[in-house]
């Protein structure tokens, strides 16, 4: 490469610092530069030429631009390249020879590219090996999926899990402030800190992660009651479950706000389209007791059912309470199968805060007995984890067989984690044979029952269905 192009690049280039960027001066001594072999003019005349800056736009010529730049070793031409045929073919498997050229070469967006590759093919070694790579260039995807495994693992590092979501949070990646405002909330991990995780809370609710919204919420309600219903409202137009639910109660009960039966209505209707537990049971009480809507209690009792069925222990009382009073021959079957989703639920919770560190040390082996005692009970929230235990091998032998039994026997009483779980296995063919088919069909029923993250899900199956 001569001075002079050198030197033509180095004027473009003055013209792309300005702000905004003067393209018309600096596309032409961009034309030049690349003309006589300078690979970076060569690059940043592609991306002028695709986006149409300071020259008409030309797809085909920008990427003939792009190739001469990658011919010459321009590592993020040569990444542009393959990320457009990725796009075109649909398919990275072919393309993972490359990518693992510009990651040992140092590129990181190549790393973070084969990182979640190899984990959406459950390669959990390979994927970890990339992230770390990554994070060693401070990169904070990279930081927040070490953290997701650590907390996640087969043998969980709270501690570890926080140091990482702390390094990706001061970076400004958002879905670790969530992460740290939970660990606060929650005490996983790290002392009970409500001021803390309302701080980290308050950053991701502000970009819009629902789910944060909705714990900010739930802390605020006994602080600032008017902020708080802020919250909950922006959760709820976002499509949050819980805060659709947490709406209906208190327009139901008139607390903070002037009681509204309708509007308790509108909002457990909402989220027990979704299968929500109290939104369920919230529902029967409203058509119990005729709330804004004419009493009905037939219908009352299958919004009970529902929310029994899924595992709603307020919701069995309820049904008890009824069968007291209007079904006395049944009683005593009702009476002993609400005890026994009692004590199955009584279990899973300590299996859960044992699983997840809630306010204790995390002891992922004295979850399992706990989890297969509420399983053998009926608890379908327990099947799920066991399930997940299984697959991960926490506090057991990893099982893929078993996590797939386990979350079929869930998914079948319409768990939408378990749903998504199994369907991921059959595309996979982890534990169970490879069935596309099958897959899709678990994908569709996860959607159709309410997963919490339907548009991920249904872009998914998008992608799934061209393998059918």
């Amino acid at each position: 490469m001569t001075q002079t192009a050198e030197n033509l690049y180095h004027q473009a280039n003055q013209f792309l610092l300005q702000s905004p960027p003067d393209y018309v001066q600096a596309v032409p001594l961009l034309q030049q530069a690349a003309k006589i072999g300078h690979s970076e003019a060569a690059f940043q005349l592609a991306a002028c030429l695709i986006n149409g800056n300071g020259i008409a736009a030309d797809f085909a010529a920008g990427i003939e631009f792009l190739k001469q730049a990658a011919r010459a070793g321009h590592v993020y031409a040569r990444y542009n390249l393959l990320q457009l045929q990725e796009s075109e073919n649909g398919d990275v498997q072919p393309l993972l020879p490359h990518y693992t050229e510009l990651a040992e070469e140092g590129l990181v967006h190549a790393q973070l590219r084969l990182m979640r590759a190899f984990n959406d093919r459950r390669q959990t070694q390979q994927a970890l090996l990339w992230a770390n790579k990554a994070a060693v260039q401070n990169h904070p995807q990279a930081q927040y999926f070490l953290a997701q495994y650590h907390q996640y693992a087969a043998e969980p590092d709270l501690y570890k899990a926080h140091h990482l979501y702390r390094l990706a949070a001061e970076q400004g990646f958002v879905a670790a402030h969530w992460q740290l405002g939970l660990q606060y909330k929650l005490a996983q991990g790290v002392a009970k800190d409500l001021k803390q995780a309302m701080a980290h809370l308050q950053v991701a609710a502000q970009h819009g992660i629902a789910p944060a919204q909705t714990a900010l919420a739930e802390i605020l309600l006994s602080q600032n009651s008017d902020e708080a219903l802020t919250w909950f409202q922006m959760a709820a137009q976002n499509g949050e479950n819980d805060a659709h639910a947490a709406l209906a109660e208190i327009y139901l009960l008139g607390r903070y706000v002037e009681r509204n039966p309708q509007n308790a209505y509108h909002h457990a209707k909402q989220a027990a389209e979704n299968n929500h537990l109290q939104a369920l049971r919230l529902l029967g009480d409203i058509y119990r007791y005729g709330l804004g809507v004419a009493a009905y209690p037939q219908k009352a009792r299958e919004y009970y059912r529902r929310a029994a069925d899924l595992g709603d222990m307020k919701a069995h009382q309820k049904l008890l309470s009824d069968s007291a009073l209007n079904d006395h021959q049944h009683y005593e079957e009702a009476k002993q199968a609400a005890l026994q989703r009692q004590q199955a639920e009584s279990l899973y919770q300590k299996a859960f805060a044992a699983h997840y560190g809630l306010q204790r040390r995390q002891n992922c082996a004295e979850a399992l007995p706990l989890y297969l005692q509420a399983a053998e009970l009926g608890h379908i929230k327990a099947k799920t984890n066991l399930g997940m235990m299984y697959y991960s091998g926490q506090g057991v032998e990893t099982d893929f067989s078993q996590a797939a039994q386990w979350f079929e026997s869930a998914a079948e009483q319409q768990d939408t984690m378990a749903q998504y779980n199994l369907a991921c296995l059959y595309f996979h063919g982890i534990g169970v044979q490879k069935n596309a088919a099958k897959a899709c069909e678990w994908l569709c029923k996860a959607i159709e029952h309410g997963h919490e993250q339907t548009d991920m899900l249904k872009a998914l199956l998008a992608q799934w269905q061209q393998a059918v």
